[in-house]
């Protein structure tokens, strides 16, 4: 799941700060494994600040190109439970280079697709809480982009979302299986897909389990 965070660039630097504890708050009612502190400025956890770096760099596709200021990053972590990927939540001024077109953004990339190795079950739990959390933002009227591989986030249908995430774990322990053949025992080949339960199968090219009723595994 890929997400964009915005808020106007009139937005002062405490009104940032009070969405990012909103939201903040919301996280921690969430079923979510663990929420950090909330991290902002200079002192900010360096993995945020490392992050804020990389969204700092203008985005080719902007009109005009629009570069952020690391110093103003705030934000907190989320990790939604066994098997996903840590998604960053926060907030960074930038503008264009003659400090036109201001605005506050965020941009993070959340690969929730390996907790289905866990069961169907973990998957929703971990994928629709990152949902609920954007939902959340939007309540509070943050511009929210989301790009979801799994369609979940514009069908709201968990049976289509283990569908997809089942279809794409096939996809992968095809890839994964054909390069560990051609790598052969000279080398190892780790990837999180060969810890799925039916591996063999799924490189096989066969379909993962049938869901049950309610869209999760019998």
């Amino acid at each position: 799941m890929n997400f964009e965070l915005r808020l106007p660039g009139t937005a002062s630097y405490d009104d940032a700060g009070r969405v990012l504890r909103d939201l903040r708050a919301f996280a921690l009612k969430l079923p979510f494994r663990d929420v950090s502190r909330l991290y902002a400025g200079p002192r900010g956890a360096e993995h945020l600040k490392f992050i804020a770096s990389v969204i700092a760099d203008a985005y080719p596709s902007d009109d005009p190109p629009r570069v952020g200021d690391v110093a103003t990053a705030r934000g907190f972590f989320v990790h939604p439970g066994d098997r996903c990927e840590t998604a960053s939540v926060g907030l960074l001024l930038r503008a264009a280079h003659d400090g036109t077109q201001r605005e506050w953004f965020w941009h993070c990339s959340c690969k929730t697709q390996y907790a289905s190795l866990v069961g169907d079950r973990h998957l929703v739990t971990c994928h629709t809480g990152l949902v609920r959390l954007l939902d959340h933002a939007i309540a509070l009227e943050v511009g929210v982009i989301v790009r979801d591989e799994t369609h979940y986030w514009e069908s709201r249908d968990e049976r289509r979302l283990i569908r997809e995430v089942h279809r794409m774990n096939q996809i992968v322990a095809g890839i994964a299986g054909r390069v560990s053949d051609a790598i052969g025992p000279s080398a190892a080949v780790q990837a999180p897909i060969f810890d799925h339960r039916r591996f063999e199968h799924l490189e096989m090219g066969e379909e993962d389990e049938d869901v049950g009723p309610g869209g999760f595994e019998p």
